[in-house]
């Protein structure tokens, strides 16, 4: 079976697929049709453009047999992620634990990390036009820590509404705003996305963007490319992810268990810091030494105290060390607030399970 892996970003308007496979040197945009750079399919509803997509996505691979499918949304509310992952595993057979949903400002970030260094090396800035508003956000890679980490930064007077104004108008804002952005800051590279762009009525500020050997690029499927880059490395096809990207969806904490190995005391890791707290879940089993009480620890990615936490499991029967297996759980369910489960199984014929679970839940600083 060819190695598989692609990216959707869904707009409410218009949504693009970008795919990979061995037979390829970087991800490819799919267009509504072969041969023309049209890549921009009408979001009518989700499960239409599902439909559209496992069509469009045949020449390339088959859907169901992809080893990771990313979806990039503007909008990743609980509501719309749950709705994204059962779709794509009703309508497309994608098996839930190859599907993942990020927010378009991660797309950017796993789009720019897949570029060379030198379009990173100090910061990227990425301005959006789509309808009515004119905005921007900039990303920003710690290349000191191993791995990288990244986020992107967005204030409130880089949106302007361009609504109605004269090209000469929009010209002097985004000229005002590139200025003000690149005074504060050493760029890289500067990205330009949205039909908004169409036209040349940005010449002026054209000169602003180039200034200071900063390389500048248009187009309209980065964050299209940008989920099938992050496909492409869940899937283990482009080599180990090298960066974690800290946004507001993600947990600041790994999750571990204490466990004993060897005879001596370790932490087995559950959840990674990280990871989107709608996408963070794990589940294990494990033998229970002594005492009945689970300990978890609780450790920030960046500063802060580690935590422990320790789940007693009361009523617990009574045997001896390593005759009870327990299977333990950890979920997020909300991005500073996490659920811990444990669940006696017993121990075969000798020592069968209570059907005895414990649950508690756990408030986190983000």
């Amino acid at each position: 079976m060819e190695a598989f892996a692609v990216g959707f970003d869904l707009g409410k308007e218009y949504s693009q697929i970008c795919c990979w496979n061995n037979s390829m040197k970087e991800p490819v945009s799919v267009s509504v049709v072969a041969g023309a750079e049209k890549y921009r399919i009408p979001t009518e509803s989700l499960e239409l453009f599902l439909k559209k997509a496992m069509r469009l996505l045949k020449p390339y691979g088959k859907i169901h047999e992809a080893e990771a499918v990313v979806f990039s949304v503007a909008d990743a509310s609980e509501a719309w992620v749950e709705k994204i992952r059962q779709s794509a595993m009703r309508l497309m057979g994608v098996p839930e634990s190859r599907i993942y949903v990020q927010t378009r400002q991660e797309s950017f970030c796993a789009y720019v990390l897949s570029q060379p260094r030198e379009l990173w090396r100090h910061q990227a800035v990425l301005f959006s036009c789509e309808g009515e508003l004119l905005e921007a956000s900039a990303l920003n890679v710690n290349a000191r820590t191993l791995p990288f980490l990244a986020r992107t930064e967005s204030q409130e007077d880089w949106k302007r509404p361009i609504s109605g104004l004269e090209p000469q108008e929009k010209d002097e804002i985004l000229t005002s705003m590139a200025r003000e952005i690149f005074s504060e800051r050493p760029v890289s590279s500067v990205f330009l996305i949205g039909d908004g762009f169409e036209g040349d009525w940005y010449e002026q500020s054209l000169k602003v963007l180039c200034g200071g050997g900063r390389r500048v690029f248009a187009g309209n499927n980065l964050f299209a490319k940008g989920a099938c880059c992050r496909a492409v490395l869940e899937a283990g096809l482009g080599g180990e992810k090298t960066y974690v990207f800290l946004g507001q969806d993600k947990i600041s904490y790994n999750v571990g268990l204490r466990t004993l190995n060897a005879g001596k005391s370790t932490i087995y890791t559950l959840l990674d810091a990280g990871q989107s707290w709608y996408e963070a879940k794990a589940e294990c089993e494990a033998l229970l030494y002594s005492g009945p009480v689970v300990e978890f620890i609780l450790k920030p990615m960046q500063n802060g105290d580690t935590l422990k936490e320790s789940l007693m499991l009361t009523g617990l029967p009574d045997r001896p060390s390593r005759a009870t297996r327990l299977r333990i759980s950890a979920e997020f369910l909300s991005v500073d607030r996490l659920r811990v489960q444990v669940s006696d199984l017993g121990f075969g014929e000798l020592f069968p399970s209570s059907d005895l679970s414990w649950s508690e839940e756990v408030e986190l600083g983000s």
